[in-house]
């Protein structure tokens, strides 16, 4: 039995995908399992104990290339397809891969990619709403975690880097992520200031800012607005060295981006502010140490962005995000 899963791109989207993944292993424990994905979201899987291989897509390939990737699908004869990302490329890879049981999402111009669909929906939660394809498969869901796999090499990168940076062994550090390349999700970095503050005032932590190549300047403008210091900047990580730094931390603070969902995976205590996506999408449900902060001014469902105030991420209190913050320290003894 071979079997090929596509999720191309989106670092949290790919993390959404590992629960799936997890329950196809199960489901086919002696099949060989491939994923078709993009960078940088290839470092979320390259540990992954699930996946027999990885297979990178890279943007802006020749004709020729892409031409010995079709070939190449078409020589592995793969017995299942499930196409998680399920847009044009992704669907044509499907088709021409030459599986006879090919699963992807409904839609009525790109339905004939597949041998049978399945409509979203079903679960709120996105790291279940793939469970929906797995359902067309007849491949039973494992409810549980998302999944971040890393080695020993990263762990031993995360400590020498907090230790280039000025941490301690017994430092107790909170990350904090301000960022995002969607405006929607940017929650105002003043209040992120005052989060900062707060938590280094009353808990004596030290602040790590977690952010990628291009995202400096969220961070040097929330510097800008305290009035206590934090760890220095950094020349950005790898995702997988990030997860690793997660481990050494006690809690994550931050937007709905791609550090929140990594955080998660690692085990720790999250708060995540949440602005035209729902919180109950990207949240682990019944979580008490994952928590998603969002408001709904009554545009949600018929979200106008861009043509907006952004009220949903505006609305949202310095003082809300820190009861919840405070709830958790409180609750999980992590101070």
């Amino acid at each position: 039995m071979k079997i090929l899963l596509i999720q191309l791109r989106r670092i949290g989207d790919v993390m959404m995908c590992t629960p799936a993944v997890r329950s196809v292993r199960k489901a086919y424990p002696d099949a060989v399992i491939h994923f078709l994905t993009e960078p940088p979201a290839d470092q979320i899987l390259q540990y992954n104990t699930h996946i027999d291989k990885l297979i990178i897509f890279k943007k802006n390939i020749s004709i020729f290339e892409k031409v010995q990737m079709i070939l190449r699908f078409r020589k592995e004869k793969y017995d299942i397809v499930i196409d998680f990302h399920s847009n044009p490329t992704t669907g044509w890879f499907s088709l021409i891969s030459g599986s006879k049981k090919r699963i992807g999402e409904y839609h009525k111009a790109r339905r004939f990619f597949y041998t049978k669909t399945a409509k979203l929906g079903k679960y709120k939660y996105a790291g279940y709403a793939k469970f929906s394809f797995l359902e067309a498969a007849d491949i039973t869901p494992d409810f549980g975690k998302i999944e971040f796999f890393i080695s020993e090499k990263e762990r031993v990168a995360a400590s020498n880097f907090l230790s280039e940076l000025g941490a301690q062994k017994n430092d107790k550090i909170i990350t904090v992520s301000p960022v995002s390349r969607q405006p929607y999700k940017v929650w105002p970095l003043d209040r992120f200031a005052k989060v900062c503050d707060y938590i280094i005032d009353k808990y004596n932590v030290k602040i790590l800012f977690i952010y990628g190549p291009g995202e400096e300047h969220f961070i040097e403008d929330v510097k800008s607005m305290m009035s206590n210091d934090t760890l220095p900047l950094y020349q950005p990580i790898s995702l997988s060295e990030t997860r690793a730094v997660f481990e050494k931390a006690v809690m994550h603070i931050g937007n709905d981006n791609g550090p929140m969902h990594i955080a998660i995976s690692s085990g720790i205590p999250t708060v995540a502010v949440f602005g035209k996506p729902s919180a109950a999408g990207w949240t682990p449900p019944n979580s008490s140490i994952n928590i998603g902060i969002d408001n709904d001014p009554g545009c949600k469902k018929n979200c106008v962005y861009p043509e907006c105030g952004l009220e949903c991420l505006k609305s949202i209190k310095t003082e809300r995000v820190i009861g919840e913050i405070d709830n958790i320290i409180k609750r999980e003894a992590l101070l």
